[in-house]
């Protein structure tokens, strides 16, 4: 199997896309940002780098790159990240990352966005944070690359279903972290994904059969 890149491969859901693909044969290099986190991301069975997305420069991201098939970028700001950081994590590092995988020749780059992020709403900080994901999302539409932009909804820790809702847009829901782990797995194996940005909550579709929807 392929060679991928997974860029915040130590949150809670960057482990688990780290594991789907491992269990199903990719060669994975995850990024962390401390290098406390090497040893998990070994035992299970993926390299590790330490990478800070604050600090991080394109060239640095290429280098990681370099003879990888497909790129997750899987990090995101939470609820204690500054809010002078949000848009490095979540804006300015995309665009680092997207231009990275252009320059270094890959040919799959998934993005984990979020739900509505075309619209404006909430408080200052899920504001700030919504545009530097639509400017993030729209860099990487942009690119040459095999590009995939998933947008879920609330993400919980719930055992996984198998199933999900995914279109254009869709209706608010939840999600469990785990589905959405699979659905990245199909979405880098599935040449329907290409070039498709798509909102996603649980629902009622067969995760292997996801992306069989039209465009």
């Amino acid at each position: 199997m392929s060679a991928a890149l997974v860029i915040g491969a130590h949150g809670r859901t960057g482990r688990l896309v780290v594991d789907e693909l491992v269990t199903s044969g990719h060669q994975v290099t995850g990024t962390v940002r401390l290098a406390e986190h090497v040893k998990a991301l070994h035992v299970s069975g993926a390299q590790a780098e330490v990478l800070d997305l604050l600090t991080a420069t394109r060239d640095d991201l290429q280098r990681l790159m370099v003879g990888v098939h497909a790129v997750v970028y899987a990090a995101g700001s939470s609820t204690h990240t500054p809010l002078e950081a949000v848009n490095q994590v979540d804006g300015e590092s995309i665009v680092r990352a997207a231009d990275a995988a252009v320059l270094a020749g890959v040919r799959r780059f998934v993005l984990v966005s979020a739900h509505r992020t075309d619209e404006d709403f909430g408080g200052q900080r899920v504001m700030h944070l919504l545009r530097a994901k639509r400017a993030a999302d729209a860099h990487l539409r942009g690119t040459t690359l095999g590009w995939t932009i998933l947008r879920p909804d609330a993400l919980t820790e719930q055992p996984p279903t198998g199933r999900v809702r995914l279109a254009t847009a869709v209706p608010h829901g939840a999600l469990p972290r785990a589905d959405l782990a699979h659905l990245i797995r199909i979405a880098l194996e599935s040449p329907a994904a290409v070039r498709r940005q798509l909102e996603v909550t649980g629902g009622p579709v067969p995760i292997d059969r996801a992306f069989d929807t039209p465009r």
